[in-house]
């Protein structure tokens, strides 16, 4: 499916289960399994988050004297540069990575509605790559199968109405939210 597929369902099911920050959580983590693309807008972003983590953990431990700090900013930079030589729809696109993905959340958000809408926006885009003639391989890397649950390419008639379809549920939801307080 298409990024913005990708996102916007992701950001409808995150803000369905945490609200509008969960929206902004599930959308984000809805485009997150495409940092395994070497092009686009998620690999860019990868970059500069990458290379912005290295200069400013090694910066911030230097002038802090934290090894920590050093070694969180080598790592994570380094980690994200690695995921974007993965080859798409590779393990980014696995149950294995999108139960880390769902850990990290639990530790980043201490509200289970958040670590929910974190996690749900990742699953999201496993759901609808695996409607994809391509599939993904859910049980990497204890299976290099991949799962196909139907073959709608992507930018298909059918991608173009999960889109339409999601973008309805996002706003009859943001009404009865509004209008129910």
């Amino acid at each position: 499916m298409r990024l913005r597929t990708h996102i916007v369902t992701g950001g409808v099911i995150g803000f369905w289960i945490g609200g509008p920050l969960g929206g902004v959580l599930g959308a984000f983590s809805g485009a997150v399994p495409d940092v395994d693309l070497d092009v686009g807008s998620v690999a860019r972003g990868a970059r500069g988050l990458g290379a912005l983590a290295i200069v400013g953990g090694t910066l911030g431990g230097y002038l802090l004297r934290s090894p920590w700090m050093i070694g969180i900013g080598l790592g994570g930079g380094f980690l994200l540069w690695m995921l974007i030589r993965l080859p798409h729809r590779g393990p980014t696109h696995s149950l294995a990575l999108a139960v880390l993905w769902s850990l990290l959340g639990a530790l980043l958000w201490k509200e289970p509605a958040l670590a929910g809408a974190w996690a749900a926006g990742y699953l999201s885009h496993l759901l609808l790559d695996a409607l994809t003639p391509q599939g993904i391989p859910w049980l990497w890397p204890l299976s290099a199968g991949r799962l196909r649950l139907a073959h709608w390419r992507t930018g298909s008639l059918w991608d173009h109405g999960i889109l339409l379809l999601s973008g309805i549920a996002g706003l009859g939801l943001l009404s009865w939210r509004l209008l129910n307080g």
